[in-house]
């Protein structure tokens, strides 16, 4: 399809506007995100290490993408300002797992435990811990600094990953599937734990930033592991008090994201009043809208068709998600979990004419 008219600068700008007066949007927005995977296969080779690491490395690393980016898709999507936002050990960190980088790879978390031997002893280990050492004067010293250089207020614990995520961080998917299994009261003592420190430390994060919340995101890729009666559980209960404790207000966001096929899930997480949905692409955009008639839908073109389809197929897949959601237009278009690497840029540019083409109100 030749889309050499097709005035990327001008989506955009409509784009914005109807994403930020969703309630006077002209048509269904998209809103996709590209990550450090999708980076590397864009600009790589590179040195992976050196881009965790080096400042003004991952500079020129996004400015050459950016430029690519721009010129393709009317966007510079790569952070890059000059001074990194100061941000809090993050709480896998703090519960006993350990950070690593290595070349060729994204930062992976290894769990906090070697075997099943040791299980008991960290829960007592984790019980003890301070979690109001994670903002030390240091870190208040960097962001006062960060928020007078920039003008911006940070936003500290808006954001957290979910309870089976972290659980699989912490002790090891294998290891946590072995314990669901075989010691049920261990694990709710852990689960306890889990959600009494998780809590406690975004209520630390957030009495030190200056700016109003309007609820809270959880991303739990993982949670597709646990059967519902096992997700009612261990894993609801700690929802149950993010949102009471982070957005108790009807308006306020209670979003879930977990690209995997949690299908099983979606009507605890409706009774639970998750109310903006970003879900894996197995399932079908009717079944979301089914199972959670309020909610607002992030999705749901499945990130290998976007990658690995033709025209056809990717227009096919935009004109099902309008078809099924753009009634009710409490929808935005979004890749299914994220933008896989390695998507020709071609195909992200179709993606974006196919939603302007098919997604007018």
């Amino acid at each position: 399809m030749d889309l050499s008219k097709f005035d990327v600068k001008k989506f955009w700008e409509e784009n914005d506007f109807c994403r930020f007066n969703f309630n006077k949007k002209t048509r269904i927005p998209i809103h996709f995100w590209l990550d450090d995977h999708f980076l590397f296969e864009l600009i790589g080779p590179f040195s992976t290490v050196d881009y965790y690491s080096n400042k003004l490395y991952r500079l020129k690393i996004h400015k050459k993408a950016n430029d690519i980016l721009e010129k393709e898709l009317g966007r510079r999507f790569y952070s890059e300002e000059e001074f990194d936002p100061p941000e809090p050990i993050r709480f896998e960190v703090v519960m006993g797992s350990r950070v690593v980088i290595s070349e060729g790879g994204t930062p992976w978390l290894e769990p906090a435990i070697e075997n099943l031997d040791d299980v008991k002893s960290y829960i007592e280990k984790i019980e003890k811990i301070d979690i109001k050492k994670v903002v030390t004067p240091e870190l208040l010293k960097a962001k006062e600094d960060y928020e007078n250089l920039t003008g911006k207020k940070l936003r500290w614990g808006h954001m957290t990953r979910g309870p089976a995520t972290i659980a699989t961080s912490l002790l090891g998917t294998t290891n946590l599937c072995m314990l669901l299994m075989d010691e049920p009261e261990l694990m709710d003592e852990f689960f306890k734990i889990l959600k009494e420190k998780l809590v406690e430390y975004i209520k630390n994060l957030r009495s030190y930033c200056e700016v109003e919340y309007d609820g809270i995101a959880i991303n739990d890729d993982n949670c597709f592991l646990f059967s519902p009666k096992l997700y009612e559980r261990y894993c609801a209960p700690i929802l149950e008090s993010l949102f009471r404790n982070f957005a108790p207000r009807k308006e306020d966001v209670r979003y879930q994201h977990s690209d995997s096929n949690m299908q099983h899930l979606i009507p605890i997480l409706n009774d639970l009043g998750v109310n903006s949905v970003n879900f894996g692409p197995e399932i079908h955009p009717a079944t979301i809208r089914k199972l959670m008639p309020n909610a607002l839908i992030y999705g749901q073109m499945p990130p290998f068709i976007l990658r690995n389809g033709t025209t056809e197929k990717i227009i096919e897949y935009v004109k099902r998600d309008m078809q099924v959601l753009k009634d009710d237009g409490n929808f935005i278009e979004t890749p299914a979990g994220s933008v896989a690497s390695g998507t020709p840029l071609e195909n992200i540019k179709l993606y974006m004419w196919a939603v302007q083409e098919f997604g007018k109100i």
